[in-house]
């Protein structure tokens, strides 16, 4: 009996154990069917250029999955929904790193939900618009160059951006560019028509610009004024909103600023005209009003008396003269000013239209004016020559004013080139000619025509023009130039030279009231130029 009872214990002592074993068995199985994997999908980031957001249009968005613990992860199966901001959601097959064949097409929050076998992260990001600006026009039956650079809503340039360029609404096509590293984006076009053309981006519109006319015509300046002093305010006005520096310079004789144009381009500088001995009021209200802290008062006391340096003193303006014994030294003067960068245009000291001709293109080359009488150099222009060391010197005007023997001692020293004819007017055409053959068909010059009355003995009374001065400043601002002309014809050496030379002129501006150029004398003008 005892043996059966403990044959039976042990019967029981290994039934137990196999239960045991059966439910520790069990207990592990079970604990490993609710253990998660490891590793599985966390979060992620979405990548972007560090100098561009993303913008409309773009058509792939790049991002890195990370695990729980921080970890580069390796989707399995991966699959992303984009929900735009009207709500639409779309199914994507993305790659690991990046979903591309997008269609960003509006401005505003996008939500991107990325799921694979182990789990599942979403994340807002925004899609912003896209500035564009451009550099050049789009002038009618004309071949123009246009650049456009494109930068997001915080300013920062977009490079390797397509966009679409769509010329058909002036009888081109569509073409698609990708932008430089720049930003950039260079095309050219003859428009057929006017019209617009428009910049997209996935069919979202980011810019336009319109056809213009080729050459189309301003508004006169100083239409309804009788004085040099108010006209310049009104030129001033409409190159400058503001200055550090301007220039000033007496109302009844431009010979002492007639060098002044190039100074004016360089330091960024209007050219005013005042009273001798008094600021014109409404000269200094133009003064304050850009905001000037020097002004380059040119000429003695005689010129601009010392009563005028006073006002402006009282008014916190610096007064700073430019001033020599005669026009030749203070042409000297300003030329030091300039600098040279290896030529310099040599004028007649009482060539006051030849000087002015040439000083708006001097002032884009930075090319200073100096002042010669006509058989020999003056002390202080041969002094200035000696300092600025040009290599080359341009003679402005014809024999008459600036001899060939004085031409042929200066080639010895320089590479001399004269510019000048029989006249005033065919010394413009000759120094407008000269410059615009070594220049190409896509560059353009708006041009100014003022009064070509410009000395006292062009005038029988009153004060000479000084218009072709300080529009000079201004052309020189808007890379054109001056034309003067007489009050009521166009001389015949400018209307061959505007015939053949329109192509670079995409607008011009009659500056002085109909006493100076005739409206006559104007439409003529528009006649000539329209193309």
């Amino acid at each position: 009996m005892e043996k059966r009872t403990q044959g039976r214990s042990r019967i029981f002592v290994a039934l137990a154990l196999m239960i045991v074993l059966l439910l520790g068995t069990s207990s592990v199985v079970l604990a490993e069917e609710v253990t998660p994997p490891s590793p599985y999908l966390d979060w992620f980031d979405i990548i972007t250029d560090s100098n561009s957001s993303i913008v409309v249009g773009d058509s792939t968005i790049s991002y890195q999955i990370y695990d729980q613990n921080g970890d580069l992860y390796s989707p399995k199966g991966l699959e992303a929904w984009i929900t735009d901001p009207s709500g639409n959601v779309v199914r994507y097959s993305p790659s690991s790193t990046s979903i591309s064949n997008l269609n960003l097409d509006q401005v505003g929050t996008y939500t991107l939900e990325l799921r694979d076998s182990t789990g599942y992260s979403s994340r807002d990001f925004e899609v912003g618009d896209v500035q564009v600006s451009t550099t050049g026009k789009l002038s009618l039956n004309y071949k123009s160059t246009v650049t456009l650079k494109l930068k997001d809503s915080d300013g920062d340039i977009l490079p390797r951006r397509t966009i679409t360029v769509d010329a058909t609404d002036i009888g081109g096509q569509a073409t698609s560019y990708t932008t430089l590293y720049d930003g950039t984006v260079t095309f050219t076009l003859t428009p057929a028509s006017m019209g617009k053309v428009t910049f997209t981006r996935s069919g979202h519109v980011v810019g336009s610009l319109e056809v213009t006319p080729a050459y189309s015509s301003s508004n006169r300046i100083g239409d309804n004024t009788s004085d040099n002093a108010t006209r310049s305010v009104l030129v001033s006005q409409q190159g400058w909103s503001s200055s550090q520096y301007v220039i000033l310079t007496r109302d009844d004789v431009v010979s002492d600023a007639m060098v002044a144009v190039p100074m004016s381009k360089k330091y960024d500088a209007p050219i005013l005209m005042t009273p001798t001995d008094q600021l014109n009021p409404s000269v200094l209200n133009e003064i304050q009003r850009l905001g000037a802290k020097t002004v380059f008062i040119i000429g003695g006391e005689g010129a601009i008396s010392s009563s005028v340096e006073d006002q402006l003193k009282a008014y916190g303006i610096y007064p700073n003269r430019i001033a020599g014994t005669d026009r030749y030294e203070t042409a000297a003067k300003i030329a030091y000013w300039v600098g040279s960068p290896g030529t310099v245009y040599l004028a007649y000291g009482y060539g006051e239209p030849d000087a002015l001709a040439a000083s708006a293109l001097a002032a884009e080359q930075g090319i200073p004016i100096l002042l010669t009488d006509t058989d020999a150099l003056p002390e202080s222009t041969k002094n200035e020559l000696a300092s600025l060391a040009p290599r080359n010197l341009k003679l402005l005007g014809g024999t008459g004013v600036i001899s060939a023997e004085q031409e042929q001692s200066l080639a010895n020293s320089y590479v001399v080139e004269r510019w000048g004819g029989a006249d005033r007017y065919v010394t413009e055409q000759v120094i407008f000619q000269n410059f615009f053959s070594k220049q190409k068909a896509v560059n353009s010059f708006p041009v100014y025509f003022t009064s070509a009355y410009v000395t006292e003995s062009d005038v029988s009374s009153g004060k000479p023009y000084g218009d072709a001065l300080f529009t000079a400043a201004l052309a020189a601002k808007k890379s054109g130039f001056v034309i003067t002309l007489p009050p009521n014809e166009i001389p015949s050496s400018i209307s061959t030279f505007l015939l053949y030379n329109k192509v670079y002129i995409p607008s011009g501006t009659v500056v002085g009231n109909s006493t100076e150029i005739s409206y006559q004398v104007e439409a003529k003008l528009n006649q000539l130029l329209a193309r």
